[in-house]
């Protein structure tokens, strides 16, 4: 074998995992599925179409033009460009904290709002495609210490300490891909609204600064879900072949396939069965070194054993010799 040991495919499993990772985050980030997710998580947006929020992205020639994915080709500073979004910097660096590395993070100017002084209203976004549902904590509680994250970082870029006035909106929405029965085909928003706890207090005051919003996908039915939770499950499934997305993608949500939405689907469904294959190679291999170590030590011979391994897992004596020279000379 070219691989001595399951190691092997575990570690060639995570690697590819990565890469699949990546794909969906490269995705995402292409604006008009950006303007999909937009429509039903931002509440200044829900009023706009699916065209009017694609240019409200990154619409102001003055945000920064950093990309997404460091070491990539720098994207256009064309803003009006109508594939991946440029975003701002998606790394926050705080001095003795560390470094926080978002998904992907970009602007909105909403088209017709103004600020008291007469500015066009500008929100900041994140999104995170997030596997995981329950990785040891709340995934609301992370999805808030980006939005402060997001806040606290704006100090001396989009406002002063004379001013905190300027301070822009935050959003960080949570694209959750394996959600729990509970939880599938649901979005819920967390955000910061008054309580009176005494008397009535009128005044019009700027507390609308954050939402984290956590879109939980189904794992096997979004037919329950709205458009959104239908789109993305297309766009996600392992299911469905890239001829058949393609189809659904364009025929029912009107999606443009570009070159970034067409190659990016094409490359998670490659590393979908990739990973599948491994999967199943992987169970094997921990099956064949069970069998070996328990025959081993209920005391067969290895002449035994090797028959066993032909016969449970179909595989020529050669083979079976092989495996059991790797798992019988394990420390």
């Amino acid at each position: 074998m070219e691989r001595t040991t399951y190691l092997f495919h575990a570690i060639d499993i995570a690697k590819n995992k990565i890469k699949y990772d990546t794909e969906v985050k490269r995705i995402l980030s292409d604006k008009s599925i950006l303007a999909w997710i937009l429509k039903y998580t931002v509440t200044e947006l829900q009023s706009l179409t699916i065209p009017e929020i694609i240019t409200c992205i990154e619409g102001e020639p003055e945000i920064m033009t950093v990309p997404i994915y460091p070491g990539s080709t720098p994207l256009s500073l064309d803003s009006s460009s109508p594939s991946a979004i440029n975003g701002t910097k998606n790394e926050d660096a705080v001095p003795n904290e560390g470094k926080i590395a978002y998904d992907i993070r970009f602007y909105v100017i909403l088209p017709s709002q103004k600020t008291s002084s007469g500015k066009r209203i500008k929100l900041i976004l994140n999104i995170e495609a997030q596997k995981n549902y329950y990785p040891g904590y709340d995934l609301v509680t992370r999805a808030i210490f980006y939005c402060a994250r997001m806040l606290s970082a704006q100090l001396d870029t989009e406002f002063t300490a004379e001013h905190y006035n300027d301070m822009k909106k935050v959003y960080s929405i949570w694209i959750c891909m394996d959600s729990p029965s509970y939880a599938e085909n649901t979005i819920t928003e967390y955000k910061i609204e008054p309580h009176n706890r005494y008397g009535a207090f009128h005044q019009k005051t700027n507390y609308d600064l954050l939402s984290a919003v956590l879109v939980c996908l189904s794992r096997k039915d979004a037919s329950k879900g709205n458009p959104l939770h239908q789109l993305l499950f297309t766009l996600l499934s392992n299911q469905l072949s890239v001829k058949e997305k393609a189809a659904i993608l364009s025929n029912q949500y009107q999606l443009e396939m570009t070159k970034n939405i067409e190659e990016g689907i094409e490359t998670m469904c490659n590393l979908s069965d990739l990973i599948e294959k491994q999967g199943f190679q992987l169970g094997i291999e921990q099956g064949i070194e069970a069998m070996i170590l328990d025959n081993l030590e209920e005391g067969f011979p290895a002449d035994k054993i090797i028959k066993k391994l032909q016969k449970r897992f179909t595989i020529n004596e050669s083979l079976a010799w092989k495996y059991f020279e790797q798992f019988s000379n394990k420390d």
